[in-house]
């Protein structure tokens, strides 16, 4: 058991504060589904979370990006990271499966229901109409094998007396099922058995420890099991030797065979806040390099359904996590207790602590998105991903979620490399949050606009062919009215509802309302071929002194000058240097030359004479 706790005693620690984590960019769902109210109905639809139920986004269509492009991903976190304050990790990770060849157990979706998958092979192929009936991410048999597999009882669990198997830890000690996660799994990171997740990246605010994150990642390392006969009737050991002992098979499961997860320095975050980084003014973003068809075979055949997912672990100096505190320090051993009285000058003061949230575990997943292989006229390029982040209201009523926000809302990349425009919504935002257009609903165009100041778009006659940001004028009024057909023009809508112009903005067919256009919009992927700045805002949702959804996309040329100047300048000194050691050479070689008598003169260079 040494050699395994120190591996499981390395894993992440979290704090006894309450900490959420919400993913803004792609969506994150705080398993919310389509239910229409504040709070997310079911919190054990699919994970643990964590979090406050009001958070999440809720289900639009299905987004789909190119592979080896560019997508941002973005957080908030509420108890700080990067700084003296806490102990903290964030890790990405993402998973996809096969929907052509995946079996029903195993095929990943959103499903059309709030309430949790049964813990049944049947309820896996439970349908609505021609959709799968509940949600599901981890598979039914990852479950399955976590709840007969022993929990590491190397690990710190302070007062908390958790059962045997691996579906409870100390800060899950109860027998709750989220969807079909593993507690234990989702608890400590990096995971000894067996995990269909894919790391991304990590972020730490104690780098020393990036050489042991990336060195047992499954990507790069194989992982163990102990496959017991089907009469056993013990929980599968998670040692070896002790696996062979009970008749059981230790079990190889490759590593991922991809790369090792990127690890970075955590960027710092204020304690008690959801909000961006202190270092940068900007979101906690990661820009992630979606992967390839070599990665995920399913890309090559356009059927990968595909899920993010971004754990929030954070600690206190009160445990000695990064020491590896371990299983001896637990019961009365353990320097923590719920709720102690403690002594100050004299004084009994009683703490607010609870020994189940001494580590503890934050997450958010996104909705299904899908990865699609590139046409060949985009094999080679560099394709940044332009979506949209935020919900329906204003900021008290979005919150813990973001208003509507363009994602990068400052972009800067390369003349030559390409934009793919996309973005997704709902229609069962709670009813009467704040925002234009049909009540419930979220939708965005883009049109162009002189700077980030102006709220009003640019003219057709304003529009040139030296600043225009859509190359032509149909791409230009297919991004503004996003091809909305059976309109009806304001004539019509005045004759519908002569006396409401609040029925005519709720029209569905009021297209100048965007009420017309579908939840998931693709715009298409285009080449940008002049440098500059050009900006651009939602004719729907910006709203000056109210809401505001613009962006900026920054061309620079492939150098910029002051890196063609250090080019010049360091291409004139290189022609200047050969051409000294070149004369120095020859002086050299002819001692009673001109160009000899002139060197000797010359200090430092008279000695290789």
């Amino acid at each position: 058991m040494k050699v395994l706790s120190f591996l499981v005693l390395i894993a992440l620690v979290m704090s006894a504060v309450r900490a959420d984590i919400y993913m803004h960019c792609p969506p994150g769902s705080n398993n919310r589904n389509q239910e229409e109210g504040q709070n997310a109905q079911q919190q054990n639809r699919l994970f643990n979370s964590q979090n406050n139920a009001r958070g999440g986004y809720c289900r639009g269509g299905a987004m789909e990006w190119y592979e080896k492009s560019i997508l941002p991903i973005q957080w908030t976190q509420q108890h700080a990271c990067g700084s003296d304050q806490t102990d903290c990790n964030v890790v990405l990770q993402y998973m996809c499966t096969d929907i052509n060849t995946a079996a029903d157990y195993e095929s990943m979706r959103d499903g059309t229901t709030t309430n949790r998958i049964e813990n049944t092979l049947e309820a896996t192929s439970a349908r609505s109409t021609n959709e799968f009936q509940y949600g599901l991410h981890e598979d039914y048999y990852h479950y399955s094998n976590c709840s007969k597999r022993f929990r590491n009882k190397g690990l710190f669990t302070a007062t908390q007396n958790p059962g045997d198997a691996a579906t409870k830890t100390r800060q899950q000690p109860n027998s709750d099922r989220y969807g079909f996660e593993c507690p234990e799994e989702r608890d400590y990171y990096p995971y000894w058995a067996p995990s269909p997740w894919k790391d991304i990246a990590i972020f730490t605010d104690n780098k020393d420890l990036c050489k042991m994150y990336k060195k047992e990642s499954q990507n790069v390392k194989e992982k163990y099991y102990c496959a017991l006969p089907s009469t056993a009737n013990t929980l599968a050991p998670i040692i070896e030797t002790d696996c062979t002992q009970a008749g059981g098979v230790w079990t190889k499961v490759p590593s991922h065979g991809i790369d090792a997860p990127e690890c970075l320095k955590a960027e710092w975050n204020a304690v008690n806040h959801l909000g961006n980084s202190l270092n940068s003014g900007a979101p906690n973003t990661y820009n992630w390099s979606l992967p390839h068809s070599g990665m995920e075979p399913c890309i090559a055949t356009g059927s990968c359904a595909c899920v993010v997912r971004v754990r929030y672990n954070i600690s206190s100096s009160d445990i000695d996590g990064w020491g590896f505190m371990d299983s001896t320090f637990n019961g009365r051993n353990s320097p923590i207790t719920n709720d102690p009285t403690v002594q100050v000058a004299g004084a009994n003061l009683t703490l607010e602590l609870n020994t189940a949230q001494i580590g503890r575990t934050f997450q958010d997943r996104s909705h299904i998105f899908r990865i699609k292989s590139r046409p060949k006229d985009l094999k080679n390029a560099k394709i940044w991903n332009l979506t949209v982040k935020g919900k329906r209201g204003n900021i008290q009523q979005a919150y813990p979620a973001v208003e509507y926000q363009f994602v990068p809302s400052q972009l800067h990349i390369k003349i030559n490399e390409y934009i793919h425009w996309q973005w997704t919504g709902c229609d069962f935002n709670p009813q009467g949050n704040a925002g234009g257009g049909k009540d419930q609903t979220d939708r965005h165009n883009a049109v162009q606009i002189k700077s980030l100041n102006h709220n009003i778009p640019m003219t057709d006659d304003e529009v040139t062919k030296d600043n225009r940001l859509f190359e032509s004028d149909e791409t230009r009024l297919f991004m503004a009215y996003l091809n909305q057909k059976g309109c009806k023009n304001a004539t019509q809508l005045l004759e519908d509802h002569p006396n409401s112009a609040d029925d005519r903005e709720q029209d569905s067919q009021n297209c100048m309302r965007l009420n017309a256009a579908p939840t998931q919009f693709d715009g298409g992927v285009y080449k940008m071929k002049k440098t500059g700045s050009f900006y651009y805002m939602s004719t729907r949702n910006n709203n000056f002194s109210n809401r505001n959804q613009k962006g900026a996309i920054h061309v620079d040329p492939i150098l910029k000058k002051w890196e063609i100047g250090l080019i010049a300048a360091g291409g004139t000194l290189f022609v200047g240097m050969a051409a000294t050691a070149g004369s120095l050479f020859f002086a050299r070689t002819h001692p009673h030359s001109g160009a000899n008598r002139f060197f000797a003169k010359v200090p430092v260079l008279n000695k290789a004479l």
